[in-house]
């Protein structure tokens, strides 16, 4: 493990490093189908852009992404991120993408969401967690479900992809409900 920072089971999360920026990761965004559901993509990355997006980043005070990294192999495979964090009123949105695809489907970004949800309730002291998934990316509500969060609305029609537009599902979780869910053995 190079970096670790949070450490679950077959995964570890570490800060983005610029060496990043040069893997697969830039690919990632330009692909078209693992960016199907996702705001990036609509238009083409630039090495310019992501260096640009690494420096704002890493400067910021209310974003951070890290690396999602099989500990087995010591890969890079996706990032995660915390944005919008809001430390008045204790909350924050989380964003991930498992940028190589065969390893989707295998419970690495539910291991991630679930072992970043702990480190936000027991030290950033925050007490609201939002995610937002395009209703047909079923593979990323599932995800976010496993790990606790909970449907609670839809944004009709706020997403355009292939000539129709989609509905988006907002869920969210709770300090209280992830105690009360670890408490019970379900997260």
């Amino acid at each position: 493990m190079h970096y670790p920072f949070l450490v679950a089971d077959k995964i570890y999360l570490r800060r983005l490093q610029k060496e990043d920026l040069e893997g697969n990761y830039f690919q990632w965004l330009n692909d078209q189908t693992i960016t199907k559901w996702m705001r990036h993509g609509v238009f083409p990355n630039s090495c310019e852009s992501i260096k640009a997006f690494y420096e704002n980043q890493s400067a910021s005070k209310t974003d951070i992404v890290l690396a999602l990294v099989l500990k087995e192999q010591d890969r890079h495979i996706g990032n995660i991120g915390l944005h919008s964090i809001n430390y008045v009123f204790s909350s924050a949105e989380i964003g991930i993408i498992i940028g190589e695809t065969d390893c989707w489907g295998k419970g690495y970004a539910s291991e991630a969401i679930s072992v970043l949800a702990y480190h936000c309730f027991n030290r950033l002291n925050l007490n609201r967690l939002a995610a937002g998934a395009v209703d047909e990316n079923i593979g990323s509500i599932r995800a976010f479900e496993k790990s606790g969060f909970s449907r609670e609305g839809i944004s009709r029609q706020a997403y355009f992809c292939e000539g129709q537009y989609h509905d988006c599902v907002n869920l969210s979780l709770l300090h209280s409900e992830w105690l009360a869910g670890r408490a019970h053995g379900s997260i």
